[in-house]
Order: C-alpha cells, then structure tokens, then sequence
C-alpha cells in the first residue's frame, strides 16, 4: 500500500526528447504502521523513491517486510492538470499492472458520508455519551471540522536545517513533520510540488488540504494520522537518505511490453439521484437490519438519512 506520507507522485507525462537526463530527488526511508500486519506488531518496511517535482511525478520503490533486498512492489503516479490521478501498481516490479486513474480525494467524499452515519446513529445517545463518543471519533455537529496549523523549530536531520509542522483535526493531530526546503542540487521543484501532489492522494479532508496549500518541504521524520472511512491508523516515517540524482525519465515510466490486468468492476444505482457508479468507489449508508446502501454524494445521503429511521440505541 502506498504510504501516506511518500504519497509524493509516480509517473510520467512525455518522453522528454533524447537520452537526456532529468532532476530529480531521491528519498530512501522506513515506514511503519502500514495496514496489512498478519501480527500484532506494526508492520515496518523500506522505502526509495524519486520525486519528479518539475512534472509532478514519482517512482516508488516499496521492498518486502523483513527483507529488505526484495522489491514487493513498484508504483508509478503521475499527477494531471486538475485533480485527475493516475496511479500504477507493479506487483514485485514486474511487467504486469494494474492501473486507477481518477480523482483519489473520493475516498474523503466516503468519509464524510461515512461520519454523517455516525452522526445519525448518536442522535440516541445521552447527551453525556454522545459527547464522549463524538469526542473520542472526533466529530462536530453538522459534521464540521476545526483545523489548526502550527511551526516549531526542530533539530538538523541528516545535516538538514529543518522546520516541525503540526496540524490538527478537531483536536485530532493528523501532520505531525519534521520538514526541510534545504535540498541539494536541483531540489527546488521536488519541495515545492511535494504537498501539491500529496494534496491528491485522498488522505486528507478538504479543510487539512486547504490549510497545507503552499506548504513547502520534504519530511525528514513524520507522523501522519490517515482519517478515511476505514478505521483510523497512524503511519511513521523517518528519511535515512535524501540526495540529488540526475535519472533518465524512463525511471518514472511503465516497463516496455507492460501489460495490463483488468479487473470487472461492479456497479451501483444510487437510490435519490439515479446514478450508476462503481461501487467501491460510491458513499455507503447502512440500514438498521445491517444493509447496505450504496449513494453517489454527500447530498443523498442526508436524503436517504431523513427517510431512515433513527435506529434504537443497542
């Protein structure tokens, strides 16, 4: 899975004329936290990537936990004008791929219908315990979201001079980073289009993308709290190289002769405004048998939720 804080970029626009190499920056990290534990332990794996800052690109090597001389799998992003992202998984780095090109903030659409049901279902709770609840889910009433951005100063990392970022969601510290804009060589574009891309990858509500927009940097140590509709995790992140590279823009391409693999989605119609969509990606309402109702916005899901009776407190 690709980890929230090198959620940076992956593949390439054109092929730029002849052999000529391009600027990039190169990050070799260990993430922890990610989901897919078969133990109880977090599971902790290494990282490369190169950043493409000019295109808004990005190569990520992630290697196998517990080994960390086998690749486990490669993804390539690539970031288009407007919101639009393609994102490439190569499994083990080989020549088979599958492939999701859309607008990834959808997953915080799903969270924010997702938190209206939750709303809904506290409305039978005491006030005493809807209080605690909401706090401990961090929710608001209406659903509204209080976001706080604060700089300390930090330590060098790996000779860097550094900044400490902190952001919070209702209360909740979702950015927690140790930034630094001090690249070697040509770094400029990779610090400054960092966040730009990482805007895109659905990790953050759309009041935290608001306040981050213009933060500059890449983060040296991090803890970052992903908040979709699935249940919250936290994943950290500490930088053990960060250098210059000059790479052929082949590195953030598909292999030659790659070859797709389609999966069959499935579809839903959306019960208030007709829409047919892929399911995984529609907002989901559950009725009070443990049904599920798949919607297409946040609006039909306030709708749908008026004509649901407010299920009994268990």
């Amino acid at each position: 899975m690709l980890s929230p804080l090198l959620a940076a970029a992956l593949l390439a626009t054109s092929a730029t004329g002849a052999a000529e190499k391009i600027d990039t920056v190169r990050i070799e990290q260990v993430t922890s936290g990610l989901p897919g534990s078969t133990s109880r332990q977090p599971r902790s794996v290494r990282q490369v990537l190169w950043i493409d800052g000019k295109s808004r690109r990005l190569r990520l090597e992630q290697y196998t936990a517990g080994n960390d001389k086998v690749l486990d799998t490669l993804y390539l992003l690539h970031c288009g004008e407007k919101k639009e992202t393609s994102i490439f998984t190569l499994p083990g780095g080989g020549k088979k791929y599958r492939e999701y090109r859309g607008d990834l903030n959808e997953n915080q659409r799903n969270r924010r219908v997702h938190e209206l049901e939750q709303l809904r279902v506290l409305k039978s709770y005491s006030a005493k315990e809807r209080k605690l609840a909401m706090k401990k889910l961090g929710l608001r009433e209406g659903g509204k979201r209080d976001v706080r951005i604060r700089w300390n100063e930090a330590a060098d990392h790996l000779g860097f001079t550094c900044r400490r970022l902190t952001v919070t969601e209702n209360e909740i510290v979702v950015i927690d980073a140790v930034l630094t804009n001090s690249l070697p060589g040509q770094g400029g574009d990779s610090a400054s289009s960092y966040f730009a891309m990482y805007r895109r990858l659905g990790v953050f509500s759309e009041e935290v993308l608001e306040k981050i927009r213009g933060v500059e940097g890449i983060p040296m140590k991090a803890e970052i709290t992903v908040i979709t509709e699935l249940p919250r995790y936290t994943i950290s992140v500490e930088t053990r190289l960060l250098k210059s590279e000059k790479m052929m823009p082949s590195l953030f391409e598909l292999p030659a002769g790659s070859e797709r693999i389609l999966d069959t989605p499935t579809f839903s119609i959306c019960p208030i405004c007709e829409t047919r969509g892929e399911t995984e990606k529609m907002g989901r309402v559950f009725t009070q048998g443990g049904g599920v109702i798949y919607v297409d916005s946040e609006r039909c899901a306030r709708q749908l939720q008026k004509k649901l009776k407010t299920p009994k407190k268990p």
